[in-house]
């Protein structure tokens, strides 16, 4: 089984190639793992889309932010934190993920809302957070500023700061503008925070 996923593998890698790439130097059964996940990841993003897009045709949520960074999450693990791309992409949300999970905990009323709600954004928040701080994960600086751009981008063009404040339950303390100028402030500390430690451990490129 191992040697037939690592054929599987290689060949997405030769059919898809996010440049650049560094061999990264963590224990080869750990990246297997990551692997595994990320597969596990993409399956689900695919059954996802396939339920919403051709059963349900509900188009919505295959923009949502959670939904994209689960996609990206899940390309990350496949190749191995080797591609600079989307180490930087996949990173740069994660204190908007935390404070999120945090906040959904009061709109919690059973199992399921407590495994997608909470659960399911605390794990991304944590994941970034791993590639954030994990000391041999290679970062760009050229892709954190276009990720950011990104992002700004895509939550005014397709999800909504709206949304947001509704899930969190936070709709009716807070107006939307706020969110918005609070969501801009973070990503710009988030990104300055990420850009000062991998410097500061030799593993930011250009």
């Amino acid at each position: 089984m191992t040697e037939f996923t690592k054929k599987i593998t290689d060949t997405f890698y030769k059919k898809i190639d996010f440049k650049p790439r560094l061999k990264v130097d963590i224990d080869e059964k750990i990246k297997f793992v990551f692997g595994l996940i990320g597969w596990i990841i993409i399956i689900g993003c695919v059954y996802y889309w396939v339920h919403f897009f051709i059963i349900f045709r509900q188009y919505e949520p295959l923009v949502y932010t959670t939904y994209l960074s689960l996609v990206l999450i899940g390309l990350t693990c496949i190749f191995r934190f080797e591609s600079v791309l989307l180490n930087s992409i996949s990173c740069i949300t994660f204190y908007g993920f935390i404070n999120i999970a945090v906040f959904m905990i009061s709109q919690v009323v059973d199992i399921f809302s407590l495994i997608v709600g909470p659960i399911l954004h605390l794990a991304i928040g944590l994941f970034q957070l791993f590639i954030i701080l994990h000391q041999k994960i290679p970062i760009s600086k050229r892709y954190l500023l276009w990720s950011f751009v990104f992002f700004l981008i895509f939550m005014s063009s397709y999800d909504s700061f709206q949304r947001w404040d509704v899930i969190t339950g936070l709709y009716d303390v807070v107006p939307t503008s706020f969110t918005e100028v609070y969501s801009f402030y973070m990503l710009i500390f988030s990104i300055l925070g990420i850009y000062l430690y991998k410097r500061k451990y030799s593993i930011l490129v250009k």
